[in-house]
């Protein structure tokens, strides 16, 4: 009995949405006990009274991020998911510098957000390099020209 392995653009969305889920968690966290979750970022300091609005501005930008993925998963564009989990993956790679620039931890810098920079580009990879879907025949109910064509609206009344 052989058992079927799941295709790359499988293994790929799965690996997008979990990373989208737990982005977005890691974000409302950061909207709720921001200085409870701060050090796990790995800068040395962390901003305080007035300048401590900047982690609801990570907190948002993580939301962000999440609900950008799952609202591109949800529209089963694989390719369109692996080029938005490509262009996503600046995020962590920008973080991981701006820890070791900052006299971070450098095992933070790479464990936690270069590790993420990989699962990112990873996910990205697997989407794009799967097989492509092919166009329907001509002898289908609707061809890819009738299905791509914008619908048109006609005014009430006229």
């Amino acid at each position: 009995m052989s058992t079927k392995l799941p295709s790359r653009a499988t293994i790929g969305t799965v690996l997008s949405v979990i990373g989208a889920l737990f982005i977005a968690y890691v974000g409302v966290m950061y909207l709720l006990a921001p200085q409870s979750m701060a050090p796990d970022f790995g800068l040395p300091t962390w901003p305080q009274g007035e300048g401590a609005g900047f982690l609801a501005v990570k907190g948002i930008r993580d939301v962000a991020s999440g609900l950008v993925i799952i609202a591109v998963a949800l529209t089963g564009n694989r390719r369109v998911l692996g080029w938005v989990m490509l262009a996503t993956a600046l995020t962590p790679i920008g973080d991981m510098f701006i820890v070791l620039s900052s006299g971070g931890a450098p095992a933070t810098a790479f464990g936690v957000h270069g590790a993420t920079a990989l699962a990112v580009l990873a996910a990205g990879a697997l989407l794009l390099t799967g097989p492509r879907p092919q166009p329907r025949a001509a002898g289908d109910k609707a061809s890819a020209a009738q299905q791509a064509a914008p619908l048109h609206v006609h005014p009430v009344g006229r």
